[in-house]
C-alpha cells in the first residue's frame, strides 16, 4: 500500500481533494447560508416595522411582509382621510353657496340688506386674485433674478480680478 501510494502521489491528491470538496459541499448544504447574507435594510424601514439590527436574507421575507402591510395601512388611512377631508370641504361649499343665495334673495327685505349683501360680495371680491396678476408676479421673479445674477457677476469681479470676462 505504501509503495502504490508513492506511485500515485497525483491520483491520491486527487481523491483527496474531491473528499474535501464533497465534505465542504455536505457541510454547507447542512447550513442555511441565507442565515449570512445580510440585507441592507433602510432604516425608515426598519422603524416601521420594528425590526433592529441587521436583517439576514431568512428574516427578509417577514420584513417585507410586514413592510407591504404597514404601507397599505398608511395609504388606506390617508385615502379615507383625503376623502373625509373632501367631504367637509364640500359640504361646506355647499352650505356657503346656500347661505349666500338665501341672504341674496332675503336682503331686499330688510333695510340696508341689499347694500351689505354688495358690501360682502365685494369684500370677498378683494380677497380674489385678479387678472394679470400671475404675470405681474413673474415679471417681478425674472427682475429679482437677472438683478440677482448681475450683483453675482459683479461680486465675482471683485473677488476673482483676473477672472471677470468669459462667463
Amino acid at each position: 500500500m505504501k509503495n502504490w501510494i508513492q506511485n500515485n502521489r497525483w491520483s491520491l491528491t486527487l481523491f483527496a481533494s474531491a473528499a474535501l470538496v464533497f465534505m465542504m459541499s455536505v457541510v454547507v448544504s447542512g447550513c442555511q447560508m441565507s442565515d449570512l447574507i445580510k440585507v441592507d435594510v433602510p432604516s425608515d424601514v426598519k422603524e416601521a416595522t420594528g425590526v433592529e439590527g441587521d436583517v439576514s436574507l431568512t428574516e427578509l421575507p417577514d420584513v417585507w411582509d410586514d413592510w407591504e402591510d404597514y404601507v397599505k395601512k398608511n395609504t388606506d388611512r390617508l385615502e379615507a382621510s383625503t376623502e373625509r377631508s373632501y367631504e367637509l370641504l364640500g359640504f361646506i361649499n355647499s352650505a356657503t353657496d346656500m347661505a349666500i343665495t338665501a341672504a341674496g334673495g332675503a336682503a331686499p327685505a330688510f333695510p340696508g340688506g341689499a347694500i351689505l349683501v354688495g358690501l360682502l360680495s365685494g369684500g370677498a371680491g378683494l380677497l380674489l386674485k385678479k387678472p394679470g396678476t400671475d404675470r405681474k408676479i413673474a415679471a417681478e421673479k425674472e427682475a429679482s433674478y437677472n438683478a440677482g445674477i448681475e450683483k453675482a457677476k459683479e461680486l465675482r469681479g471683485v473677488l476673482l480680478p483676473d477672472n471677470t470676462e468669459g462667463d
